[in-house]
């Protein structure tokens, strides 16, 4: 088979006069282009030929057109979704040319993995039936109208044991979250770590098993600054924090509760009578919590009574506010916390830092984070 290129997003297999040809819209439910930003087409038959396709500022779905005159018009087909120069995700199977035009809709879907790979006709009919929601790359940081609500004092709440703790504690909640509505950056929610150094995350795994990740910028991988925050995390209130007294006696806790019903419920996790002394001191007495929507997936963090014998730590001159899916995007004086892009208005930032290591003003903000929809 001789190949050749014609147009941008056209791929030609021996192109002769009317040929047959098969428009490929190409769909993916990860978020683009934070976790996908490129596809590949790979079509083999007497010989390979690939085609790749950058999808930064693209538009979903992509349409990729392949004509052909050969003599069987069979061929063996596999698209892959890219990151970084990466495959994160892939499909495959033969294809047949049929009719002088057609189109074929492929949905990428999160489980087409490299590891298991979707069947070609798989990610057809998916793409056939629905064109599904693609994951959310960027949140929209605003001030939040909500006031602060302590989980603590909630009947049936639970408490965590994480005063003596040296990583971040895993929640009880394998019968909540799997099949649940909560997302984070537009990924299902199927485990909550708490840290008692101000921060949840939803990795598969403990982020920091040995709680030895200091706190700091967001942006710490992007500036070759030192090591990366967590991945997929809310820092709430992220410090160096301590819940014990002189005597070893916890004055502090952890508690979470599970409020609403349906699939528009709120989950609460309230850091209270944290200290940013070693060991606890009268004066600390810092009180944050962190509110998950399941229907919505908005994010907001509400502080309560912040005090401590230093008043600027109690306001944040050592802690990072915000969140983080990948910070790949931007240095955080280039990223747009009201968009969660850098200042080229497309990319996105894959974190959203309201401050870190600034002392604020009068107390520390309430903030609300709202996914925003890719295009």
């Amino acid at each position: 088979m001789i190949s050749r290129w014609l147009l941008a997003g056209s791929l030609v297999l021996v192109a002769c006069t009317s040929p047959r040809q098969i428009v490929l819209s190409i769909d993916t439910t990860l978020g683009v282009p934070c976790d996908i930003d490129q596809i590949r087409i790979v079509v083999r038959s007497a010989r390979t030929t690939t085609f790749e396709r950058s999808l930064t500022g693209a538009r979903l779905p992509v349409a990729i057109t392949l004509l052909d005159e050969t003599a069987t018009g069979s061929f063996d087909l596999e698209i892959s979704g890219l990151h970084g120069g990466v495959e994160a995700l892939r499909a495959f199977g033969p294809m047949q040319f049929s009719g002088h035009e057609e189109t074929e809709t492929v949905l990428l879907d999160a489980s087409c993995t490299t590891a298991m790979p979707c069947p070609l006709s798989a990610a057809m009919s998916a793409g056939a039936t629905s064109p599904g929601t693609r994951g959310v790359c960027q949140y929209a940081g605003s001030p939040a109208l909500d006031s602060f609500e302590d989980a603590c004092g909630v009947p049936g709440n639970t408490a965590v044991a994480i005063s003596g703790a040296t990583g971040p504690i895993l929640l009880a909640l394998d019968d909540v979250l799997p099949g649940s509505g909560f997302q984070f950056y537009g990924r299902p929610i199927g485990k909550i770590w708490v840290s008692k150094d101000g921060y949840v995350s939803f990795t598969p795994d403990s982020p920091d098993p040995s709680g030895g990740l200091r706190p700091g910028p967001l942006d710490r991988g992007i500036t070759g600054m030192g090591a990366a925050p967590p991945l997929q995390s809310v820092m709430v209130f992220w410090d160096t924090l301590n819940f014990r007294d002189a005597m070893n006696v916890a004055v502090g806790k952890v508690c979470y509760v599970l409020e609403g019903s349906g699939d528009n419920r709120q989950l609460r996790v309230t850091w209270k009578h944290a200290c940013v002394t070693q060991p606890c001191t009268p004066a600390d007495n810092l009180n944050f919590t962190v509110t998950l929507e399941e229907r919505s997936h908005r994010v907001v963090l509400n502080y309560g009574d912040m005090f401590a014998s230093n008043p600027d730590s109690a306001h944040g001159i050592n802690a990072t506010v915000g969140l983080v899916h990948d910070a790949i995007g931007c240095p955080a004086d280039e990223c747009k916390l009201a968009t969660g892009l850098c200042q080229d208005g497309v990319t996105p930032c894959g974190y959203s830092q309201v401050f870190t290591d600034t002392a604020q003003m009068m107390k520390v903000p309430d903030m609300q984070f709202v996914p925003i929809a890719n295009p």
